[in-house]
């Protein structure tokens, strides 16, 4: 009865909110929730698809957004030509590190990127070309793509893996997050004041949520707390730590637009929060 229950409530939420993207502009959405919500969408496709029909359909969609996210990075980047062989694995990272998730072989998803693709990608960078100046900045630029927009992200479909409600929650307390931020950053605090207030503030919103979501994805309600404080903190520090890599990147984000920065800010909230979530669930909980 559980189980009905809760399909038709996944199914309510993702009709709801394509509902809201196709008519965001006849309700005055403005950017950045505009911009925000396609990608929030495609979040709860994914967990829809997983629910609903399966999890190896829904696990490539998160796949293909990564993929993009990575393709929006290198066009903002200032690579050389030689680098050329460097991106592609970049590129064939993707279906790599999936393949893991995929095929629920936790072992591989964790060494994939962090162990296997920094291995292969300096090889690559080196083996580009015969000009060595900037070698090391090509291999930090892709390594930092691969572990934020790939890795990191890759966190919260192996979380949909083992309980969609679980993926949900952590995307749920991330959008509470996120429009508690763009309130509070209209009233134009200091930088300290206004990452504090974005970590006190939504904290008991994403706590009540945890506790009331309890029968569908079985979080204590102290483990319920506890997210309260941890996804508005992680979500605060990626959002401070992208955002100064958007500046060196000259991302406007008044002109937000695919390729422009637009898949980049709008997952910047995830970046520390998935596999943080993902890994403290996964040790305090001892459900996997």
């Amino acid at each position: 009865m559980l189980s009905q229950i809760s399909d038709v409530v996944l199914l309510s939420l993702f009709a709801g909110l394509t509902l809201v993207v196709l008519a965001r502009r006849r309700l005055g959405i403005r950017p950045p929730a505009s911009v925000y919500l396609p990608y929030l969408w495609t979040f709860f496709l994914v967990f829809t698809l997983a629910e609903l029909v399966s999890f190896k359909v829904g696990i490539w969609v998160l796949a293909v957004v990564c993929f993009l996210a990575l393709r929006e990075y290198f066009s903002l980047v200032d690579m050389r030509i030689q680098d050329r062989w460097a991106i592609l694995g970049a590129y064939l990272a993707v279906p790599f590190m999936f393949y893991y998730v995929h095929t629920d072989w936790y072992g591989m998803f964790i060494l994939s990127i962090p162990v296997y693709a920094f291995l292969v990608i300096p090889f690559l960078v080196a083996l580009g070309g015969e000009d060595a100046k900037g070698t090391v900045q090509s291999v930090g630029l892709i390594d930092l793509a691969l572990i934020l927009l790939v890795y990191c992200i890759g966190h919260i479909g192996y979380l949909a893996l083992y309980s969609v409600w679980m993926a949900v929650l952590v995307v749920a307390g991330v959008v509470i997050c996120d429009l508690s931020a763009l309130l509070l950053n209209a009233r134009n605090r200091a930088p300290l004041q206004s990452i504090l207030a974005q970590i006190l503030v939504p904290g008991p919103m994403v706590a009540l949520l945890a506790v009331v979501m309890t029968p569908w994805t079985g979080i204590p309600w102290v483990h319920g707390v506890a997210l309260g404080v941890l996804i508005p903190a992680l979500v605060a520090i990626g959002c401070f730590t992208i955002d100064r890599l958007e500046v060196d990147l000259g991302i406007d984000r008044a002109r937000l637009r695919p390729g422009r920065g637009e898949t980049l800010n709008s997952l910047k909230s995830y970046v520390y929060v998935a596999p943080v979530a993902f890994h403290y669930l996964r040790y305090f909980l001892d459900a996997f």
